[in-house]
């Protein structure tokens, strides 16, 4: 009897703790992802030359108005070649679930300086779809072009396009088609590429006595996200 009362004992204990563990995860968000005030603006080419040093340079507005709001614009070698409309994160705490989310998150896109990190042509998220997507390997999000972390560019997963030009995304930056297979195409050549380090907040890295420090295994790419209402 005593080894009965305490085998009920140990299992209404652990479900507690379970229930409590659960009534935390919902209660308590995790920690925005932080947003630093940087800027683009064309003459950077020449008041930052070491932006000069990029192949490419992909800008993208994440403002929600404004004349540029939701809007990416691609240079190569300072000549502005590619521009269109983007969904940015919806910029808001979601529980699990929500927006076919598979746990808590934050849906926020952050703004800063950024280079890719590697790129996925098939790429398939884990971490949204719904109740049978796992049979098909997740989310489709083709061309991903990844930059901070799971943060990427890609194409809009399909059914979502009319979107564009709202933020709307789980944090991710959603281009159309023909943007998203072009920027894939051009970035995955410079693969191997020579570029000089920096700071997200777009400060250039050097040692000390104004010659830049670089790395060599990098895509020629450099990724800025902004928050400019103009």
């Amino acid at each position: 009897m005593k080894t009965l009362t305490l085998f009920i004992f140990a299992i209404l204990f652990y479900t507690s703790c379970l229930f409590a563990n659960e009534i935390s995860k919902k209660t308590i968000p995790p920690k925005r992802p932080i947003d630093i005030d940087v800027d683009f603006k064309s003459d950077y080419f020449e008041t930052k030359p070491w932006v000069k040093e990029f192949r490419y340079v992909v800008v993208v507005n994440k403002a929600i108005s404004g004349n540029e709001a939701q809007s990416v614009k691609v240079y190569e070698y300072g000549e502005l070649i590619i521009s269109g409309k983007v969904s940015t994160g919806r910029d808001q705490f979601e529980a699990k679930g929500e927006h076919d989310a598979k746990k808590d998150s934050w849906s926020v896109t952050p703004t800063g300086f950024y280079t890719p990190s590697f790129l996925d042509r098939f790429h398939r998220s884990s971490a949204y779809g719904g109740k049978w997507s796992w049979l098909k390997g997740g989310t489709k999000m083709p061309f991903a072009i990844f930059f901070n972390g799971d943060i990427a560019l890609h194409q809009a997963p399909k059914g979502t396009e009319s979107a564009l030009g709202r933020n709307v995304s789980g944090g991710c930056i959603r281009l159309p088609f023909e943007i998203a297979s072009d920027l894939f195409a051009r970035i995955q050549e410079t693969e191997g590429s020579r570029i000089p380090l920096f700071k997200v907040d777009g400060t250039v890295i050097d040692d000390g006595g104004g010659k830049y420090n670089y790395r060599t295994d990098a895509f020629s790419a450099l990724i800025i996200v902004k928050n400019k209402v103009l």
